[in-house]
């Protein structure tokens, strides 16, 4: 069974971590194969989103300790020990809009994959939490920088010093998820995912430029003028302009939408 399951539909990439009998905790070879297929997607213009979850109603439980343990006894212990934060940046520098669809436990390594996302949707049972500490090892694979820009330098020390678990509900109120999703996630989430792919792809792929160079500091909105023109010259997005306006003019008089195609 592989311990990363890939999906492909029309614009998107499906990616579940696929360890349900632990959880979907994360080894060596699952993250190493996770940067893989991260490193592929980057150069495919033909995916849009790439949702990240885990099977049977679990995110992650995080690290799978025992088989860190072992590979960091081999001959590089130091790469052995970077590979979690390999993986995370693989996520963070996909081009494509990146989503991790949570239910369950979100936890330690998982919940910096999922931080490593661009949004995060949850279902309303679904829990964080960073234990680290109370194993005895800082938070690592660059988790503390994410949590930091996600929730603040003073929510996410408290969250990393005591360990503790938060909801869905309390992720919500600051900031690390987007939505709290109550019923029917998996078929919200694809409705969801669906509609974000319809979206012209050139301008997905610039607003993703903007965040990225936004979260690295590096952001110059005079980059903007040349954006905004490439996406009136491109033929997708003239179509979905026209679209757009062809339904707030039937909107305006009292029609019913037209359809999205």
């Amino acid at each position: 069974m592989a311990e990363l399951e890939i999906r492909r539909e029309e614009g998107v990439t499906w990616l579940t971590l696929n360890r349900p009998a632990t959880r979907n905790s994360l080894t060596p070879s699952l993250l190493g194969e996770l940067r893989e297929i991260c490193v592929a997607l980057a150069a495919d213009a033909s995916v849009r989103v790439v949702v990240l979850s885990g099977a049977a109603g679990v995110f992650s439980a995080g690290a799978d300790l025992m088989g860190f343990m072992a590979s960091m006894h081999g001959a590089d212990p130091l790469e052995a020990a970077d590979v979690g934060r390999l993986a995370a940046e693989a996520l963070l520098a996909l081009p494509q809009i990146t989503i991790a669809a949570v239910e369950g436990h979100c936890v330690g390594g998982g919940l910096v994959l999922a931080a490593s996302c661009d949004l995060r949707w949850a279902t309303s049972d679904a829990w964080f939490s960073a234990p680290e500490l109370d194993l005895g090892i800082p938070l690592a694979w660059g988790g503390m920088q994410r949590l930091v820009e996600l929730l603040g330098d003073t929510m996410a020390s408290e969250l990393v010093l005591t360990c503790r678990r938060f909801s869905s509900e309390e992720a919500l109120v600051h900031g690390l998820i987007s939505r709290r999703i109550d019923s029917d996630f998996s078929a919200m989430v694809k409705d969801a995912v669906a509609t974000l792919a319809e979206k012209p792809g050139a301008v997905l792929r610039a607003t993703k430029q903007q965040l990225q160079a936004i979260r690295a500091g590096s952001f110059d909105a005079q980059t903007d003028a040349a954006a905004l023109l490439a996406a009136l010259r491109d033929p997708e997005s003239q179509r979905a302009a026209q679209r757009y306006f062809a339904r707030r003019a039937a909107r305006a008089k009292g029609q019913s939408t037209p359809p999205k195609g």
